[in-house]
């Protein structure tokens, strides 16, 4: 919100130079996740850009793994993706293959992303503002052979402040994607988790604290993910 208290000149001034600073191209991506498997080694995606002006979008495949609950990606050659570089017309489209250098882990589920970024082009003489270059990050996915499936343990305890701690680990060969993460008291408030949508890779776990008066009694579980819903009851006892 802008407020204008002397001179129309200098609002109109302000907001040129926010508009000037927010501008940027647009592309978008579909499908949004990929996943691969022994017998489809090889995946397509579709690059659209709605603007009016031509753009340009770097690839960079990149390995996925997860530490302490934080994403960490690293450069990789188990996937190739042409064309790396391309140029889409305003209003045009470009088609990009992805395919799998290395045969899927025998065990668990192997995850990349892949990184699209704008290349913005040289800023033309004289121009003012900031331009900012778009980024998407789409997941990749490599099923084991067999049944993969996540599998979910679920805990909740008291934290060291006095709130709660729910704790949240994969078992499971695959990822879970969590949309929406409630916990439910007997009464009062229901706790929302915040930060999400969110993945967790097998063998991962993640914790979140909450700020309650009261952590005792039974709390109703509620988790949207793309497995489907997830609904359980945990209990934490009186000391």
């Amino acid at each position: 919100m802008y407020w204008c208290n002397n001179s129309q000149a200098v609002c109109g001034l302000a907001l040129l130079l926010f508009c000037q600073l927010a501008s940027a191209s647009s592309f978008s991506v579909s499908p949004t996740r990929i996943t691969l498997t022994s017998a489809q080694t090889a995946g397509v995606l579709t690059v659209r850009n709605p603007g009016t002006e031509e753009m340009v979008v770097q690839l960079q495949p990149r390995a996925w793994r997860q530490e302490e609950g934080a994403d960490v990606l690293e450069p990789t050659a188990d996937l190739i993706v042409v064309p790396p570089i391309f140029t889409v017309p305003a209003g045009g489209s470009q088609v990009v293959r992805i395919g799998l250098r290395r045969p899927p882990s025998p065990s668990d589920e192997l995850s990349y992303r892949l990184l699209l970024r704008e290349v913005p082009p040289p800023q033309a003489e004289g121009a003012t503002g900031l331009r900012m270059a778009l980024n998407v990050s789409l997941p990749i996915f490599v099923m084991p052979p067999g049944d993969a499936d996540p599998e979910l343990i679920w805990a909740l305890d008291r934290a060291a402040n006095g709130g709660l701690a729910l704790s949240l680990r994969n078992e499971g060969r695959a990822h879970i994607q969590l949309k929406l993460l409630a916990l439910k008291p007997s009464s009062g408030t229901d706790l929302q988790v915040k930060g999400l949508p969110a993945y967790l890779l097998p063998g991962q776990s993640r914790i979140w604290h909450f700020d309650t008066a009261e952590p005792v009694g039974r709390w109703a579980l509620s988790a949207d993910t793309d497995s489907g819903t997830v609904e359980t009851r945990l209990i934490i006892e009186p000391n």
